[in-house]
């Protein structure tokens, strides 16, 4: 026992001086999640672990997107290893996030790339909203509502809130339609309108309502949805 302990324990210094020495380019995808597990799993192998994933999930993408109940299904995936890589997926999002404050977004073109990115991996519905500077630089974005089934839930107390404290001056708001196309229905019509005219009423300029699909982005502004607010959007 002691033999296969120390013939295990090896195999991860090796792993890790490997990754040390070349990066993550270097391991297959199997790999990648083998270490990843060894957090949760001080004494086991996760090589068994880490393939079984993969065949229930097809690949990293699949394994991280999936949800909490789906990965305890696995077999060999405890309540810790399950939460952990859901942890991992929100870490990631929330990293990419603070890496993206900064970036311009002046065109309808990149706020819809960037709202894609932002929500196209989603599986329930959800609503973020964006907070821009004067020269259209992102300055936040939160999310404000999840999973929601039958329409997104845009507080606009809160949005209203926010944008003051960040002192941005444009707000974009972003939802999905994860199960369906990107088009607005009435309540988004009607809940655009609210957060136009509350954000108008302290200074504020609502840019456009982007929503996204699994291979899609629409723009509202662009659709020439409520003329009235944005006869006079320079972006």
């Amino acid at each position: 026992m002691a033999e296969k302990e120390n013939l295990h324990q090896g195999h991860r210094q090796r792993m890790i001086k490997k990754y040390l020495e070349h990066g993550i380019d270097c391991f297959e995808e199997h790999e990648v999640l083998e270490i990843l597990l060894f957090s949760c799993y001080t004494r086991r192998n996760t090589n068994d672990i880490a393939h079984a994933l993969l065949k229930r999930f097809h690949n990293l993408e699949g394994v991280f997107n999936a949800d909490y109940d789906e990965l305890l299904e696995v077999e060999n995936v405890g309540p810790n290893a399950a939460a952990m890589l859901r942890f991992f997926k929100d870490f990631t999002k929330r990293y990419n996030h603070d890496s993206h404050c900064g970036i311009v977004l002046d065109s309808t073109q990149r706020m819809c790339e960037h709202c894609h990115r932002l929500l196209k991996d989603y599986t329930v519905e959800a609503a973020y909203v964006l907070l821009l500077d004067g020269a259209y630089s992102l300055i936040n974005e939160f999310q404000i509502s999840r999973g929601v089934t039958q329409r997104v839930d845009f507080d606009i107390k809160t949005i209203v809130t926010k944008a003051i404290r960040s002192q941005c001056s444009r707000v974009v708001l972003v939802h999905n339609h994860p199960h369906g196309v990107a088009l607005p229905s009435a309540d988004d019509v009607v809940t655009t309108r609210r957060a136009a005219n509350a954000l108008s009423s302290i200074g504020l300029e609502l840019v456009d309502h982007i929503i996204v699909c699994e291979d899609d982005a629409y723009s509202m502004r662009n659709g020439h949805l409520l003329p009235d607010i944005w006869y006079n959007c320079e972006v």
